[in-house]
Formats: C-alpha cells, structure tokens, sequence
C-alpha cells in the first residue's frame, strides 16, 4: 500500500469520524432541548394545578360566603312577611272599602322602588333603608 492510499484512508477515516461525531452530537443537542422543553413545560402545568387549587379553594369560600348571605336574606324576608302579615290581619276588618290617603300611596310606592333596588343590587348588597319622609306608627 502507497503513503497516499494510507493519506487517503486516514483522511476518510478522519471524515468519517467528524461526520460521525456531527451526527452523535446533533441528536445529543436535539434530546437535551427536547427534556429542556418538557421541563418547562412540567413546570408550567405545576404552576397551572397550584393557581387552579387556589381558585377552587377561593371559589369554595366564596360559595360558603353567598350561601350564608343567602341564609341571612331569607331570614329577614321571613320575618318581614310576618309582621306585614301580622299587620294586616289585625287591621283587616277596618280596610273594608276603605281608600288610601295619597301619603300612604306615596310611601307604598316608594317601598316598591326600593325593593326593586334592592332585588337589582343582588343578594349580597345593603337594603336601602326607608326615606326621611316615610312614617311608621
């Protein structure tokens, strides 16, 4: 065998070997950006199942909450329907045919307005208390 038969040879086999070693690395490269991304994205949905848990435990607290105020209107609904009814049904006899003066209209209306107020402002919102013009007995 000639030098340059044994050149040539260790020229390829040189090339070979670089080729070779370009390929190994570039598939190393390729799989630690691939575990790199899988990382991440590890991560992310960690980050994604800690925020969803503190939404549910906030969503918990805020349904106990409503629930509770829920309670509380009930209630209050409860116990002013039975002093209207109450009422009414001491004076029942004495409004046969009778007609409202328009002060009473007036303050029926009124009440009306702030029910209605209060039924928009949803369950959780103060009822507007009565005006400075209304009478009670």
């Amino acid at each position: 065998m000639s030098r340059s038969a044994i050149a040539l040879g260790f020229v390829l086999a040189v090339i070979a070997a670089g080729v070779g070693g370009y390929g190994y690395g570039h598939s190393e490269g390729k799989a630690s950006q691939v575990a790199d991304y899988n990382a991440k994205a590890v991560k992310q949905l960690g980050d994604q199942l800690s925020t969803h848990d503190d939404l549910v435990k906030r969503s918990t607290a805020a349904n106990q909450a409503l629930r509770a105020t829920i309670q509380l209107r009930k209630k209050a609904n409860q116990q002013t329907s039975e002093v209207l009814t109450h009422e009414l049904n001491s004076t029942a006899d004495s409004r046969a045919g009778c007609v409202f003066p328009p002060g009473v209209m007036r303050e029926l209306s009124a009440a009306r307005d702030r029910a209605a107020e209060a039924a928009s402002g949803g369950v959780s919102s103060a009822v507007p208390g009565a005006t400075s013009g209304s009478t009670g007995r």
